[in-house]
This record gives structure tokens, sequence and C-alpha cells, in this order.
């Protein structure tokens, strides 16, 4: 009964072992490795207009695929991508030093200068909810298998396109008439047609480490910075503008457009097969 007890767990050792026994030829060969990855980051936005600040750190999520892929005969060098859906959070408030900002809407719709509406807006905040798919695209150096763990460092663009930007305003609505009422008011799922860039380009830099836990499946853990390149919003013709002030002593109307980059600071992680 001992004997039979000793082999049946000799046995089982050997098969929860294998994987790892075997792991140099099972993951630090392969010339490309795929899976399912999701991150988490901080957005830091960068003001180009002394009308508008931050109002806060944003946030981001997003999920989708990895791909790491080696260059033939080369296990250190290569390149990554993959495809992902963004969710981000950017806020903004109106700035102390500023006049007053408004805005003329028509239900959840901004409506630019060349049109007019009885519904008209004092903005204090907006918090941007914006949705994007982003393909990464990066030079992979990764170090020789210690174990079951190699490093690797990526230096790369971040290509994110647009898919909504819904806004949510905090301020108050002032309704025309005889006499003039003002009531706070949050105007939720706001949209502006053209107002954030279609194309927003980000130069990253990542570091990470690779754990090959079984067979040639390993699991991803990377932080990275990237450094936005193009700026968030249009400055569009004076037209299509939507923001605007109006001066204390002529109440002339200037309207302008908002101004901002962002930098962000992400974790990501991801299983690859």
């Amino acid at each position: 009964m001992k004997s039979i007890s000793l082999n049946l767990l000799v046995v089982i050792c050997f098969i929860l072992l294998t994987p790892y026994l075997s792991h140099s030829q099972g993951f630090e060969n392969k010339k490309i490795q795929a899976g399912i990855t999701t991150s988490f980051g901080f957005n830091f936005v960068k003001m180009g207009t002394s009308r508008l600040e931050n109002n806060g750190v944003g946030t981001n999520f997003s999920i989708g695929l990895l791909i790491h892929k080696s260059f033939q005969d080369s296990k250190n060098f290569g390149f990554s991508s993959g495809l992902e859906f963004d969710f981000n959070a950017i806020k903004f408030q109106s700035s102390p030093s500023s006049d007053s900002i408004f805005y003329n809407y028509s239900n959840t719709e901004i409506l630019p200068s060349t049109n007019t509406s009885e519904d008209l807006f004092l903005l204090e905040s907006r918090k941007h909810k914006i949705t994007q798919i982003t393909i990464p695209i990066a030079l992979l150096f990764r170090t020789d298998a210690n174990g079951h763990f190699r490093y690797y460092t990526k230096f790369g663009i971040k290509n994110s396109f647009l898919l909504s930007n819904k806004m949510t305003d905090k301020g108050t609505e002032i309704i025309n008439g005889s006499p003039t009422i003002l009531k706070e008011k949050e105007n939720i799922n706001m949209t502006s047609k053209n107002e954030m860039f279609f194309y927003q380009a980000s130069l990253g830099l990542s570091l990470g480490a690779e754990w090959n836990f079984i067979g040639s499946t390993s699991l991803v853990a990377e932080m990275s910075y990237y450094y936005g390149l193009t700026p968030l919003f249009l400055d569009r013709k004076e037209e299509k503008q939507t923001l605007y002030t109006k001066d204390a002593s002529t109440g002339k109307i200037n309207y302008f457009s908002n101004k901002a980059t962002q930098n962000q600071l992400a974790l990501k992680l991801a299983v690859l097969f």
C-alpha cells in the first residue's frame, strides 16, 4: 500500500513539475505571445489656457489584447502592439482669475456661437468621459530568462482614436426673463460636436516583468508613462466655438476654445499564451 501511494505521489509531482522543468523551451524561445490585458492609470492634464484649470487627477481604465513579437533570430529584441478600449476621465474648472464662462445649449447638445438658445449655462466645472480605441506600437527589449522570470522595457507611441466624449457640467442655469432666474444645475451627458481631437498620440516608456507560471503561459506586469504629443481639443474657428466670456464693462462676447495636453501613468497586467 505504501509503495502504491509513493508511486502515485511521484506521478503527481512529475505532472505538476513538468511545465516548470520545460519552461525554458516553452516561453523564452517563443517568437510570438498574445493574450488579454487590462490597465488602470491616472491622467495629468496640462492646461494651455488661463481661463480653465485642473480639477484633480483624472483616471483611465482599459481592456483589450496585447502582443509581444520577437524579431527573427533574437530572443531579446522585438516589438509590442495590441488593441485596447480606453475609458478616460479628465476634469476642469473655471479659473478664479478668469471672467465667468458661459455656453448656450439645447437639451444635451452644446451649441456653437452661430446658434442661439434661451438655455444659458454658467460653467463652474466640467468632467469629460472619453472612450477611445487604442493601438500601441513599441520596440521591445527583453533580458534573458532568470528562472521563471525575465524583464523588459518598451519605447514607442500609443495611438488613440476617439469613439465618444460625454461631459458632466456643474454650474448655474440662467433663465432669461423678467426677472432673470438663476438655478444651480448639473448638466449630464452633454455633447459638443468636434470638441476633441479625433486622434491622440502619446510617447511612452514602459518597464515590465514576465513570470512564466505554467507551461508557456506567462503573467505580465508593467508600469508605463505616456507623454501627450497632440492636443486634447481642437482650436476651432470662432463660429464653431462654444465657450465664451462677457466683458463686464462693454458686454462684448469673447469666444474661446479649451486648450490642454495629457500625460498618463498606468499599471498594466496581462496573461500571455
